[in-house]
């Protein structure tokens, strides 16, 4: 099987070191990528915490399809509840008018971060939460430049020769179902899903709506990976990023990469070990030797080749080693 692989860069920042840091990891990367030939790489949003260092994905795919020249690139993705449809629908176009065909616009449903976050990018109100999916139809019309609820509002540019993508980022079926009924892409989030949801692809492709925003579905799958010389220390290497994945599923907010070692010490007596054990089930470790059967069985067990990768990782070096592996 033929996989089409994509990054999700959440951009970790490293225990010890900073965001600055962090963000020229990204670009690096953004760059490697682009010349090993991956189909897309995505950027995360977070805000006030320590973990990932970008909290304006769309500013920084914005930097990075200036520096890069094939690769399509896109936000992984902007949290509706947080954004007014209509700036969305504007600078998506923008970037659609610049980057024809490599631009890529995912949305979610997700907070982004913690309450007082929430509070501060909303006015410091609560935010609405029944309207995220009028949110996504509004986007849609402005982007199709239709007509919006009888008015006569439009998001410039005008005239956007080639569409951006839209995908709806997820990690369960309503999502699924939701992407299928607007006609657009949809990434199902691996790595923080329950189970295997193996069934979800078919739902998708049952429901798809071909008359919406897109004619042709397409289904993604975003799954967590480590690759080193050997199966033990690749399973080891994912451990900070397992540990992040414990915190956010705690609804805490997550803590920069710790070390393998220090992860250790925390759960040696950590009353989350057992949800530690099955995170980290669910990373796919391999050498450079097995990975590609590994992910091929991911790709079978979900009816796609197509892929999305996440790898944080306490040193730089290993995350490169990572990506370069897989292609």
């Amino acid at each position: 099987m033929e996989l089409k692989l994509s990054i999700l860069d959440q951009t970790p920042v490293i225990k010890g070191d900073n965001a600055a840091t962090a963000l020229k990891n990204s670009l690096a990367l953004a760059k490697m990528a682009d010349a090993l030939g991956y189909h897309s790489i995505l950027y995360s949003e977070h805000h006030g915490v320590e973990a990932y260092g970008s909290s304006s994905p769309e500013i920084l795919a914005t930097t990075v399809l200036a520096n890069t020249k094939n690769i399509k690139v896109g936000t992984g993705g902007i949290m509706l509840r947080n954004y007014s449809a209509f700036k969305i629908a504007e600078w998506a176009k923008m970037l659609a008018t610049f980057y024809p065909d490599r631009f890529i616009l995912g949305l979610g449903k997700a907070p982004g971060g913690l309450k007082d976050a929430i509070l501060a990018l909303n006015g410091h109100k609560l935010p609405i939460l029944n309207n995220i999916n009028e949110k996504l139809e509004e986007i849609i019309s402005y982007l199709k430049e239709q007509n919006y609820k009888d008015t006569e509002l439009f998001a410039q540019p005008m005239h956007v020769s080639v569409l951006p993508e839209i995908t709806w980022l997820g990690s369960g079926e309503s999502s699924a179902k939701e992407a299928a009924q607007y006609g657009i892409a949809y990434s199902m989030a691996d790595f923080i899903a329950d189970g295997s949801n193996s069934e979800i692809q078919k739902i998708y492709h049952k429901e798809f709506n071909h008359t919406r925003y897109s004619s042709q579905p397409s289904f993604q799958v975003a799954v967590s990976v480590s690759v080193a010389k050997n199966e033990e220390q690749a399973r080891r290497n994912a451990f900070g990023m397992v540990y992040q994945f414990v915190e956010s599923r705690k609804i805490l907010a997550p803590g920069a990469l710790k070390s393998s070692e220090e992860v250790e010490m925390l759960m040696d007596t950590h009353e989350d070990k057992e949800l530690f054990s099955a995170l980290l089930g669910k990373v796919v470790v391999g050498t450079p030797d097995t990975i590609h059967s590994k992910l091929e069985e991911k790709a079978l067990q979900y009816g796609t080749n197509n892929l999305v990768i996440l790898s944080n990782m306490f040193r730089e070096e290993d995350r490169i080693f990572t990506y370069e592996s897989l292609i």
